[in-house]
């Protein structure tokens, strides 16, 4: 009886599959890339939805003025691993952090967006993170630009962020890093 094109292809696959099934992966390895590409994922799920976002909010966002109620820089210190005396593996960030009123046919809103992404970039220079609020002191009425659909969407500054860039990258670089470090484990 001779085989189908179907029936070969099964047997094919099959017989492919009991050798992959053969290959020692042990239990580390898949673990790995497990969470390399869960992480990778995630990564390129955030930039790719934050860019799109973006990106519609800079094309429909209309201008609307806004008052700046906080503006500040906010710093954070990580935790010191290094327990040795007289050493120190401590790192202090700092962000700006605003937040400004406005309203909205009758109903105020309030938001905290310096650009049209969710994604906060930080700086190791307080003085660069303060350098990005000169424009915004607390009291201050200035432009900001609000999205039509959902009004509680508003952010001050039409320009792109590079946060959904660097997730992206980071995301597609967390591919090939899982794969070669689960070989290695």
């Amino acid at each position: 009886m001779a085989l189908t094109g179907t029936a070969s292809q099964t047997r094919a696959a099959a017989s492919t599959l009991r050798a992959l099934l053969r290959t020692p992966m042990t239990f580390a390895r898949i673990i790995a890339l497990a969470l390399a590409w869960g992480f990778a994922a995630m990564f390129l799920i955030v930039g790719v939805t934050q860019l799109l976002r973006q990106q519609r909010l800079l094309r429909s966002a209309q201008p609307i003025d806004v008052v700046i109620v906080r503006s500040e820089v906010r710093s954070a210190t990580s935790a010191d691993t290094d327990r040795r005396v007289g050493r120190s593996n401590s790192t202090t960030t700092h962000r700006p952090d605003i937040a400004f009123r406005y309203t909205i046919d009758g109903t105020e809103y309030e938001s905290d967006l310096i650009r049209p992404s969710a994604i906060i970039t930080s700086s190791a220079s307080r003085d660069q993170a303060a350098a990005e609020l000169v424009p915004f002191p607390v009291g201050a009425t200035v432009q900001g630009f609000v999205d039509p659909a959902d009004p509680s969407r508003a952010y001050l500054l039409a320009e792109t962020s590079a946060g959904p860039i660097v997730f992206i990258v980071l995301g597609a670089l967390l591919l090939p890093i899982g794969w070669f470090a689960s070989r290695l484990v």
